[in-house]
């Protein structure tokens, strides 16, 4: 359940951008919403040519003014903390004392620079506490679509990755919107490293395990579809092939979908294709939002 929204803003128009979306969000969900912002030691007084907060004062009163706009149905609170040095670091303990469920974020700013800062700070938010970060793209617009039309979740098989499903299920049940279960399995021209030594030497047999892979991965996705279609969440699946990014990414565009939903460790080198360097190429690469949902550890 969506009780508790935290929005970290910064002072530029930017991060502002998804207060309609968490306004519109939290009044389907009945949630409340905490607009956060940390000082930050020796932080500059403009960030990319965009305003940035490092007066206290300043920056209560910020707050203060942007929670007034917001409608009496849908309670808010603010909170500014004092200077830090580790900006995720002091985010991730916020949403943690908070008890937050959901982490908002724009991801889009004017600068490109902007969007892989914002995206980095979401995969480490990902990774240091346990609240899905939604990086909300505002692409040529104001503020993303909401309700969103359509939700896509990236699985693999393994059991820790399911932890995407719950928070995709409850978004998709919040905007009454279908979601697609999409699994990418490799083909022998995408095959990482690893993989790729033993499909030289053995290339029938690693074709085979590869369509086994296709089909086992078919069978996994059409199981759990079946269990949300019981839950009243129009579900399907697809399977596609070849590099995991590239597939989720035109998946995505190819069912005009708001959202990717993807669970993270957070960081790279793990066996999943949502290891930290393949989200944050989804990341910086989809028009659509993406949502982290932090992967309990393996094992």
């Amino acid at each position: 359940m969506l009780r508790h929204i935290l929005i970290p803003l910064d002072g530029a128009k930017a991060s502002e951008s998804v207060l309609p979306t968490a306004v519109a969000l939290a009044r389907r969900a009945g949630a409340s919403v905490t607009l956060l912002h940390v000082l930050e030691t020796k932080a500059p007084g403009s960030v990319h040519g965009e305003r940035h907060l490092v007066d206290q004062t300043e920056a209560e009163q910020y707050l203060q003014n942007l929670v007034a706009t917001f409608p009496p149905d849908v309670p808010a609170c603010w909170h500014v903390h004092a200077p830090v040095r580790h900006l995720a670091d002091s985010l991730a303990s916020h949403a943690e004392d908070f008890t937050a469920d959901l982490i908002l974020m724009c991801s889009h700013g004017h600068v490109r620079l902007r969007d892989r800062f914002v995206g980095n700070l979401g995969q480490r938010l990902a990774s240091e506490q346990p609240a899905p970060v939604l990086l909300l793209k505002t692409p040529g617009a104001p503020q993303a679509a909401f309700p969103f039309r359509r939700l896509l979740a990236a699985l693999d098989g393994q059991v820790e990755h399911e932890a995407c499903l719950a928070p995709a299920a409850e978004l998709a049940r919040l905007c009454q919107a279908p979601l697609t279960l999409l699994g990418v399995v490799a083909t022998m021209a995408s095959l990482q490293n690893g993989q790729l030594a033993s499909s030289t030497y053995l290339p029938g047999a690693t074709a085979e395990i590869l369509e086994l892979q296709v089909r086992q991965l078919d069978e996994y996705l059409r199981r759990l579809a079946e269990t949300l279609t019981a839950q009243d969440i129009q579900a399907e699946t697809m399977v596609a092939r070849g590099d995991p990014a590239r597939q989720i990414i035109s998946a995505a565009q190819a069912r005009q979908a708001d959202v990717i939903v993807l669970a993270t460790h957070g960081h790279a080198g793990t066996a999943a294709f949502w290891a930290g360097s393949v989200a944050a190429k989804i990341i910086h690469h989809t028009d659509a939002s993406v949502l982290l949902v932090p992967a309990p550890p393996s094992g």
